[in-house]
């Protein structure tokens, strides 16, 4: 009976087989289907799930950016959703602005709702060229954005009574002192989708936090800030605006609950710390792993979430959970609440609960103390420690400090070397290094030739191995294995993964080190796993007879074998008998083995040989039964006389001898027409002492050697890969696998947003290579079936990719639309950015595009392979003004935007001027401002000045302004100054641009030429925005 778990074909076949696919087909499930919803509407006290949905329902009916109607609407009903939890819970609240009515009664609101109508935010924004049709060399932006956002604080059982936060709370008194926990979401959309899961989830989530945290029973230990800000989808402007209300300096610590898909489950995009995530490791379904945090901080992902602000502006701590796929449906039509699930909800929301229910509930001083970098007007809220983590399955989380795995890295890179060095010298003591020997000698007849051993065969051959996937793996291991079989291969495939390991081990340290970079965790693991796995490797050597008794043992063999007569293979250009081999073994005296004779020139032999030719006995490689072959003189010595044949040979071999020799006949024996195998010395050396090593297999009976390889090898253990394959595989086929397929689906569609379509395909190789970096000890042994199975799927499914087209229904292409207007004009352009091999299918299915000429060009804003592509639009004219007494939109653009500005020098330095701009846009919330020339210091009225936390104001000037009102119809008044008394070279020039916004698209009409896109497009496109508007409309201005 087989060995079930012996290193044969069978069973390693099918071990690893199962092992993959017990593991690999749950993480697909997991990575493919959040956790199931509860089947009751109130899985614990405080939540309703069914209610969430109902909110969600609400607010997702329709598109609302900032700058449209149904944005506020969305703002009064949040408003009255909150004051409606409040009373069902039975809470004493109050709203900011009665907080002194409320002291007078000497009680403290156990909530206080901020409805935030006052905070505004200057600041710098980094570089552009301008906007699409204002291009320019790069300039310096800043942003003027006056917030909306709404605000509840849950008063914690340690917190400070009354209004602490007011500034003349008590002089000189640290106010609440343990600090606050924030949970942010935006309740904002693109002015293309419908926000269900950026930020619909969030928002509703947020609503639910608020709802458990005022029932009776559940009030947190410190405060908890409830935030539901609006603005986010453009530049961050809501946590922006955070940035001047009078509780941010208390916040601590956060949970920004985001969405950058539409669906699935709830990934930890990032964190800050160990600490942090301490908060978060317990939830019932974790998700998520070290390295998207570390891609983030590395700039490999540039998408921002309020995080950003939240950490680089204030200094918070905390944790950015988001939706992450399918990136398709992200900023369409399709982020619906008919494309969601109550299952992604759930995921969310239940994770949202306990993370601030543990950050809140932290009463020690983890998040309280100096901070290590000392820097000014950041929150003082202790030293985090950078950690690792990574989840298992979506059911558990592994979480620890990233000092304790640098030393670990370091431990690897120090100990392990020093270890199998010192086994190895062990093994030499023992006479037992197999590894690193290729033939042995014996002491005890040193004038023996050396007797070959196979070590080293098969070292050489694992240099190929760095690039290849499996079915290569196994095609040239099998292959190399069969030209050369070595009992080795697998203890040199885990030698030469340890030194690779090795090699990224040092880099990985040097990360951990300097970068404090924890993505390389799975290198650490795998080392440590190669290193255990190579340690069995080196200690089953151990199980092998010394070297020098193998070979003694070899050569005892031979000598035995040929003092009893032995019959061994016959060449067939011998012909002695076995009579004449037992009188030539007798006749010797001595034990013989092969060794060097001279070379025969004639029929009879010189002393020494016999018939001229040197032979030995041989054992068929397979058999224990011994086979014809001939006697041999003793290696080294000399018999004294010739061996006489005493049995003629058979005719043929009678002719064959006496054949004449020809022009063919070989100048060193042979016979030219008929050679029979007459052979020179070194084949019948290789042939000799083949047969005595295959002759050492009566050693022992308790183990065969596996088909060709070295006949020691029966010694080695059949059941150590076993335990080797589980060190390698499992543990590292669930990190590759769910970390692989997690990053891939975060990336995978991201090329029509312009990022690098390389991306996706180094990210598949790259974990692909480690899922299947386990087997390379083993495969070798796996037979030919699972191979050649893949090898049929790989040409089918890369057939199909070749052939099908990429994009479905379920998986839109994603077109950017914007159209574009010189309100002076009236010139119109409707464009579409994306790839133009895609984009042009897409405007050939538009009415208003037939018959016009297409013009395509690199985009402004994205990558390098995208190009923006324009149509002349005058058949689609948006409605863009106030609604008129019929109750539609007027299209007269003439006056849509008015500007008035007007300089001035300042009264003693005629080296600057100074201008007053004043900006009138109907129907919107939102203009840019650009100059032709930068301005060296820029106000805006009723402004609150610049926030030197985004940045100082950039010493060669800002070019352009962005400009946000949190009402329609509002007027913007700038104040800008030059450096010089002239702005302009000469009269005819102008001075700058004003480019206005228009989002709001509910209204069929207002855009037809958004509406026409989303009528007549493929059903394998996506139209979204490509800017903050959906039509720019833009006008020239001079100042006067």
């Amino acid at each position: 009976m087989i060995n079930p778990i012996s290193f044969r074909p069978g069973p390693v076949t099918f071990w690893t087989t199962l092992i993959y696919l017990a593991l690999l087909i749950p993480i697909v499930i997991i990575n493919e289907e959040p956790p199931a919803a509860p089947k009751t509407a109130e899985p614990f006290k405080g939540v309703n799930l069914t209610e969430a949905w109902l909110d969600l329902t609400t607010i997702t009916r329709a598109y609302h950016p900032y700058n449209s109607k149904f944005n506020e609407e969305v703002r009064r009903y949040l408003l009255e959703k909150v004051e409606s939890i409040l009373e069902e819970n039975g809470a004493t609240w109050v709203f900011d602005d009665q907080m002194a009515a409320a002291a007078k009664d000497g009680k403290s609101a156990a909530v206080t709702v901020f409805d935030d109508n006052v905070s505004n935010s200057t600041f710098v924004m980094g570089k552009s060229n301008g906007t699409t049709f204002t291009r320019t060399e790069s300039i310096n932006n800043a942003a003027y954005f006056e917030g909306t956002n709404i605000l509840v604080y849950i008063r914690g059982k340690e917190d400070d009574d009354g209004d602490w936060w007011e500034a003349d709370y008590v002089h000189g008194m640290r106010r609440n002192a343990k600090g606050l926990t924030l949970v942010n979401a935006h309740y904002d959309s693109v002015s293309t989708g419908f926000g269900a899961t950026d930020d619909g989830m969030g928002v509703v989530t947020c609503l639910q936090v608020l709802k458990y945290f005022t029932t009776p029973g559940n009030q947190p230990q410190r405060g908890i800030v409830v935030m539901l800000n609006n603005g986010e989808e453009d530049w961050l402007y809501g946590a922006r605006a955070l940035g001047q209300h009078k509780l941010n300096p208390f916040i601590h610590t956060f949970l920004n609950v985001e969405g950058a898909g539409a669906g699935g489950r709830a990934i930890v995009f990032r964190a800050t710390d160990r600490e942090v995530m301490a908060a978060y490791a317990r939830t019932s379904h974790p998700f998520g792993t070290v390295i998207a945090s570390d891609a983030f901080g590395m700039g490999f992902i540039s998408s921002g979430t309020d995080y950003s602000v939240l950490v680089d502006a204030y200094g918070q701590r905390g944790i950015d959970l988001a939706f992450f796929k399918p990136r398709a449906r992200y900023h369409t039509n399709q982020d619906d609440t008919r494309h969601a699930s109550k299952e992604s909800l759930w995921h969310i929301l239940s994770a949202s609960i306990h993370t601030t229910k543990q950050l809140s509930g932290d009463t020690g001083n983890t998040f309280i103390g100096q901070r290590p970098d000392k820097a000014h007007g950041k929150v003082a809220n202790g030293r985090p420690s950078n950690g690792v983590w990574f989840d298992l399955f979506g059911k558990s989380f592994v979480l620890f400090g990233l000092r304790g795995m640098f030393a670990w890295s370091l431990t690897l890179l120090i100990a392990t070397p020093l270890i199998l060095v010192g086994i190895t010298w062990l093994l030499r003591n023992l006479d037992k290094d197999y590894f690193f020997t290729s033939t042995v000698k014996t002491k005890e007849h040193p004038e023996y030739e050396a007797v070959p051993i196979g070590g080293w065969k098969g070292f050489f051959r694992w240099a190929m191995m760095v690039s290849i996937f499996y079915f290569s793996f196994w095609m040239i291991m099998r292959g190399a294995n069969f030209v050369r079989p070595s009992a080795l291969h697998r203890g040199y495939a885990n030698l030469w993964l340890f030194v690779f390991g090795w090699i990224v081990l040092v880099a990985v340290t040097a990360l951990e080190d300097r970068r404090r970079i924890a993505a390389g965790y799975i290198f650490v693991f795998l080392e440590s796993a190669i290193f255990l796995s190579c340690l069995i490797s080196f200690v089953e050597l151990l199980a092998l007879p010394r070297k020098s008794a193998y070979a003694l043992q070899v050569q005892e063999d031979y000598d035995g074998h040929d003092h009893s007569g032995y019959q061994g293979y016959r060449d067939s250009t011998d012909g002695l008998s076995s009579g004449a081999r037992a009188e030539s073994s007798a006749s010797a005296g001595s034990p013989s083995s092969p060794t060097v004779a001279q070379e025969p020139s004639k029929p009879t032999a010189p002393a020494g040989t016999t018939n001229g030719l040197s032979t030995a006995p041989s054992v068929a490689a397979h058999s224990s039964q011994p086979q014809p072959a001939p006697a041999t003189p003793t290696p080294g010595r000399s018999t004294s006389a010739p061996i006489p044949s005493t049995t003629p040979r058979d005719e043929d071999e009678s002719e064959d001898d006496d054949d004449e020799a020809t022009e063919r006949t070989p100048l060193v024996g042979g016979n030219g027409t008929n050679d029979r195998g007459r052979t020179t010395f070194a084949t019948t050396y290789r042939r000799s002492i083949t047969a005595l090593v295959h002759g050492a297999r009566k050693m022992e009976e308790d183990g065969e050697p596996y088909e060709h390889e070295q006949d020691w090898s029966g010694h080695l253990p059949s059941w150590a890969w076993f335990f080797q394959f589980l060190l390698l595989g499992p543990f590292m086929i669930i990190l590759a696998a769910q970390t692989g397929l997690m990053l891939t689906d975060a990336v995978y569609q991201t090329g029509s947003d312009g990022s690098k379509l390389f991306t996706p395909y180094l990210m598949i190789f790259f974990f692909t290579l480690l899922l299947i970096l386990p087997l390379t000890p083993f495969i070798h042994r796996v037979t030919h079936h699972i191979p050649v199975f893949l090898l049929v799927v790989f040409i089918v499914t890369l057939t199909y990719n070749l052939i099908a087209f990429p994009f479905s229904a379920n998986n839109r292409y994603k077109a950017f639309f914007g159209q574009y207007i010189d309100v002076a004009t009236g010139e119109n352009k409707v464009c579409y950015t994306g790839i133009e091999e895609y984009v042009r299918p897409i405007i050939a299915e538009l009415p208003s595009a037939s018959g016009r000429d297409v013009t395509c060009g690199k985009s402004l804003r994205r990558g390098s392979t995208i190009a923006t592509c324009c149509f002349d639009g005058s058949a689609v004219p948006p409605k863009l003004g106030s609604e008129d007494l019929d109750g539609l939109p007027q299209d007269n653009y003439a006056d849509i935007i008015t500007v008035n500005a007007t300089r001035s020098h300042k009264k003693g330095d005629s080296s600057r001027t100074t201008a007053r701009i004043e900006i009138t846009a109907d129907n919107t919330k939102s203009c840019f401002l650009q100059f032709k020339k930068p301005v060296s210091a820029l106000t805006i009225e009723s402004g609150s000045g610049w926030d030197d936390r985004f940045g100082q104001y950039p010493e060669d000037g800002v070019g352009l302004v962005r400009l946000w009102h949190r009402e329609f119809d509002k007027t913007w008044v700038v104040n800008a100054e030059w450096k010089g008394s002239e702005t302009r070279k000469g009269d005819d020039e102008n001075d700058g641009t004003v480019i206005c916004m228009w989002s709001d698209a509910n209204t069929p009409g207002t855009i037809p030429a958004l509406d026409e896109a989303l009528q007549f497009v493929p059903s394998w496109a996506a139209v979204t925005k490509f800017s903050e508007g959906l039509v720019e409309g833009r006008k020239a201005f001079k100042i006067v």
